[in-house]
């Protein structure tokens, strides 16, 4: 029966062989030494297992199956006593071997042009240490490979899953030529014939799939209808079947309504993860009418019934198929692929066996049959002779003039192949002339294209140059348009300036001009009216009244002069002073 530390034993290879600088095959006990206490911190040990290495054995390195021997019985048996079943085994393996990947990752994430991510290339180091096999090198060293059947199984999945058609006639022509499938030989064999022209995302989902049906012991996963226990309701689930158990799918991380979903799901129907045990049955349901189709029940061995129905009957009997495995190898102490992989490497071996005895079989019968035929071939010889020996005499003749017709036929031979040959000659020589002309024309063509391609460039140069000078001179222009500009609003400002001066002048001009009128006009209002009294018009200070307001007839004949005024200067544009004064006395 299969213990843990043979489980993880192809894959402490790796850590030990990392360990292992000089490659002799023994390393130190003061490095062992840590390693020993790191697998007892991972399985919660509370002893300190690593002063144990110290006392074994007398030398101060240890081979690798010395190592193996004390890590199985001192430190992996406080957890394994050799009957445990592998589900609950399979957290320290898991815990274990990516420990020992870390160690020994180093040397084997590194080879030229990787096509696997390094957590691809974790998953299949855990599916390569779960089906290979630890055998002796060439230099008597132990060496961890794979067989070619676990080969050509691990790469028919990733083709199937990467969506390709297997063709198994390729395979053995390229595996056969291979004499052992190491970890680094097995990744440049799938990356260097599988894994070309692919895209990552595709070849990451492959490799997830390989490694949850080798690694995980995936046997089924889909959808399933599950039969709610407190109502006759049929709620859908992702479901899982591994070797020990059933469990909804958890390890992928779902959008936010299907979480939702699938926890009420988990609130109806009960637990996401059934433990199966070997008296745990599964039994199908014949179809009736009116009731849900494909339906089968899974009896636990708490005598709980968990009623299931799948979305076609092919899909019931792959799931009844898998329930059916899964109870069979629920308490089977190693991991099902495991089992599955050394019945396949038996069947290798026992056919490679027949084929050997065939083989033998076959060359021995060659032999009797050779035996036999050199026999008669030496009675037919016997007999050849004898009548060789009666007809020399006519077949000497006969000789002759075969050897005559020999002769003239190869004369005339000779004659048709010198023809030939003379005829092969003025034709080579012929072609040869075509392909000097030829050659002349093509040369001839590449010249004028060189000529024409030399006068392109030269045009494009002065093209470029005119278009330079162009741009020089339109700058040059758009330099003194703003030039230009700025000086016509200058004097467009000046010229404002001055319209300003001018009006503000002949305002000036106008309102003295009035002014003068106005003064003149109240002159003679007081010219033409006679005083009063002949003494003083002013007043003494007590007989002063109150100072007359001016008429309205004052100003009313003022206005009338203005306005007479100022047609006689829009009628007369340029006359004097004189002139209006005048006017003005006249009236």
């Amino acid at each position: 029966m299969a213990t843990l530390g043979q489980l993880v034993a192809n894959s402490l290879w790796f850590a030990f062989d990392a360990l292992d600088h000089q490659k002799t095959g023994v390393v130190p006990k003061s490095q062992l030494k840590v390693l020993t206490q790191n697998v007892g911190v991972l399985l919660n040990i509370d002893r300190q297992v690593e002063t144990c290495i110290a006392e074994y054995l007398s030398s101060k390195q240890l081979t690798f199956e010395q190592f193996l021997y004390f890590l199985t019985h001192e430190v992996l048996a406080e957890v394994d006593n050799g009957s445990t079943p592998y589900s609950e085994l399979k957290g320290c393996h898991d815990t274990l071997e990516h420990t020992f990947w870390l160690l020994g990752r180093s040397s084997l994430i590194q080879r030229h042009l990787p096509l696997f991510c390094e957590e691809s290339v974790y998953k299949l180091f855990r599916v390569f240490c779960l089906l290979a096999e630890r055998k002796p090198s060439r230099k008597g060293l132990l060496q961890v490979t794979m067989s070619i059947v676990e080969v050509r199984e691990v790469t028919k999945q990733l083709v199937i899953h990467l969506g390709r058609e297997w063709d198994a006639r390729d395979f053995n022509q390229l595996a056969t030529v291979i004499t052992s499938f190491t970890f680094p030989v097995f990744l440049t064999f799938l990356e260097g014939r599988y894994i070309q022209d692919t895209e990552g995302p595709a070849t990451n989902q492959a490799v997830d799939e390989i490694y949850g049906f080798f690694v995980d012991q995936i046997l089924k996963r889909g959808k399933v209808y599950q039969r709610a226990w407190w109502a006759p309701v049929w709620v859908g689930r992702e479901i899982e079947v591994l070797p020990w158990a059933m469990a909804t799918r958890s390890h992928k991380p779902m959008p936010r309504t299907k979480a939702v979903a699938a926890r009420a799901a988990d609130l109806m129907l009960g637990r996401t993860h059934v433990k199966l045990t070997p008296s745990s049955t599964v039994h199908s349901i014949p179809d009736e009418p009116g009731a849900r189709l494909c339906r089968f029940t899974l009896c636990l061995d708490s005598n709980k019934l968990i009623q299931l129905a799948a979305v076609d009957h092919r899909s019931k009997s792959e799931w009844l198929r898998a329930l059916d495995i899964a109870i069979r190898h629920s308490k089977e102490p190693l991991p099902y692929q495991l089992v599955q992989s050394i019945s396949r490497r038996s069947e290798y071996e026992e056919e490679e066996a027949r084929e050997t005895a065939e083989r033998i079989r076959r060359a021995s019968q060659a032999d009797i049959i050779e035996n036999t035929q050199a026999e008669l071939m030496a009675e037919k010889i016997a007999r050849a002779e004898a009548e060789a020996a009666a007809k020399e005499e006519a077949l000497a003749r006969q000789e002759e003039e075969r050897r005559v017709a020999e002769l003239q036929n190869l004369r005339f031979q000779l004659e048709t192949l010198l023809e030939e040959e003379t005829q092969a000659k003025r034709d080579e020589e012929i072609v040869r002339n075509l392909q000097a002309r030829v050659l002349r024309e093509e040369w001839e063509k590449r010249e004028d294209l060189e000529r024409l391609q030399e006068e392109q460039k030269r045009m494009l140069e002065e093209e470029t140059k005119k278009r330079e000078a162009f741009q020089l001179l339109q700058e040059e222009k758009d330099t003194q348009l703003r030039e230009a500009e700025k000086k016509l609003r200058q004097l467009e400002a000046d010229r404002l300036k001055l319209d300003h001066e001018l009006r503000s002048a002949r305002e000036k001009i106008v309102m003295s001009e009035r002014g003068k009128e106005l003064l003149e006009a109240r002159m003679k209002v007081k010219e033409r009216t006679p005083p009063v009294r002949t003494y003083s018009l002013r007043p003494i200070k007590k007989e002063r009244g109150p100072v007359p307001t001016r008429s309205s007839s004052f100003n009313a004949h003022a206005a009338r002069l203005f306005k007479f005024r100022s047609k006689n200067e829009d009628g007369n544009n340029g006359n004097g002073n004189g002139n209006s004064n005048g006017t003005i006395e006249s009236s």
